[in-house]
């Protein structure tokens, strides 16, 4: 489905720690987010683009951006999710150059009533795929009573 948000609607990151560009495409199953690497992406180094590893980042954000299209359509402002971890990320580049039109696309492969999600990803510059990985992350109803190590109602003991 195109896009009726822009990604600024969706993620509840600002300012430098936004790292997507744009919301691409979404569906009952998956969405799509992109960046495009350049001087001022933020964790580029002169001469080398971004690590490969702050793919995973791209992933636990295009992830959220999928929480967050539920979230706009329904008036509210996206909250923050946990990435909790990946099982395997595997990138076949070390770096992504600046110049690079990055895709990231992430599948829903499990969602149960306290939003645990799970998601296969993959990061493509065109038809390449540069990295993969199956993420996991949670939206607690209250963030912060996590954060501060808090019990919250309904969890196990």
């Amino acid at each position: 489905m195109t896009p009726q948000f822009r990604i600024e609607d969706v993620l509840p990151h600002e300012g430098r720690m936004l790292l997507l560009d744009e919301l691409v495409e979404y569906g009952p199953d998956h969405v799509i987010c992109a960046l495009t690497v350049d001087a001022d992406t933020q964790f580029c180094e002169v001469g080398r683009g971004v690590p490969a590893w702050v793919g995973l980042e791209y992933m636990a954000q295009t992830m959220c951006a999928y929480s967050g299209i539920d979230e706009a359509r329904a008036g509210q402002k996206p909250s923050i999710g946990l990435l909790l971890g990946s099982r395997r990320y595997v990138a076949e580049v070390e770096w992504f150059p600046p110049g690079t039109r990055l895709s990231i696309r992430a599948d829903l492969l499990l969602r149960d009533e306290s939003d645990l999600v799970a998601f296969a990803c993959t990061i493509h510059d065109g038809a390449r795929v540069l990295a993969r990985g199956d993420v996991k992350a949670i939206r607690p109803k209250d963030v912060l009573a996590v954060i501060r190590g808090e019990r919250v109602a309904g969890e196990a003991r």
